[in-house]
């Protein structure tokens, strides 16, 4: 099979936990410490993964935050767009997020970490000029990208435009659209969130239904990606009154 490399306590706990990828083998630290890792360990064998405890530096070649673990796996696939249509069709308050041209994995990562914390469906990227699924993206997430689909598009505008004709309402995330506490939130939503450095694209903003924005004080111009996501994913999560924990 094709192999990725993960490493970190929680990205490998959480992929053995989804039990969606198959495993080939699991390096761990022969001077490992804490709960979470001996959890790994449990879960491994009964998957009847190979454990093998090494010297730290074989780890530290794979990679130097490797938290004590590294695990070679099938790589994470990306759902096809049509299956995503298929998914979210019938249910009354779907919510995707769209990411136009998010170029920093780190970012990719808290993004979708929110995303599952808030109950997000799926997250959609570009093919390219943008971040995807990667080893460090998955470590950024701290293993929540186990947990959500993620959908890659070779057009961001095509994609609105879908979702819109299947009964989303799009909100781009811009500093001149209106302030989103004061927006009604309703039915199937798409939010979308533009690239660290240049946001929005002209003619994504024109697709949008609506343009919002977070407000803040004039001593920052504006809040990174990451967190401007994660804001909106909760606002709308309030405005519905979704009760998560069910």
């Amino acid at each position: 099979m094709n192999t990725e490399i993960i490493y970190g306590r929680h990205p490998i706990f959480e992929a053995l936990s989804a039990g969606r990828r198959k495993f080939k083998k699991l390096f761990v630290s022969k001077h490992y410490e804490g709960e979470i890792v001996d959890k790994i360990i449990a879960l491994a064998r009964k998957r009847n993964v190979p454990v093998q405890f090494v010297d730290s530096h074989k780890l530290t070649a794979y990679s130097p935050n490797n938290q004590g673990t590294v695990a070679f796996v099938s790589p994470k696939e990306y759902l096809p767009f049509e299956q995503l249509l298929h998914l979210v069709n019938e249910k009354e308050n779907a919510k995707v997020c769209i990411l136009d041209e998010i170029e920093d994995p780190q970012n990719l990562g808290t993004i979708i970490r929110s995303a599952v914390c808030f109950g997000i469906d799926a997250i959609i990227v570009l093919q390219r000029s943008s971040a995807g699924i990667s080893t460090g993206t998955s470590k950024a997430s701290a293993g929540a990208i186990e947990h959500i689909p993620i959908v890659r598009v070779a057009n961001i505008v095509y994609a609105i435009e879908t979702l819109k004709k299947n009964g989303f309402w799009t909100y781009g995330a811009d500093m001149s659209g209106e302030n989103i506490s004061g927006k009604e939130i309703k039915g199937k939503i798409a939010v979308v969130i533009g690239n660290e450095g240049s946001g929005l694209k002209r003619l994504t903003k024109e697709k949008c239904d609506f343009l919002v924005k977070i407000p803040i004080t004039p001593r920052i111009s504006s809040l990174n990606a990451g967190m401007s996501a994660s804001i909106i994913f909760y606002e709308i999560i309030r405005q519905q009154g979704l009760d998560l924990a069910k």
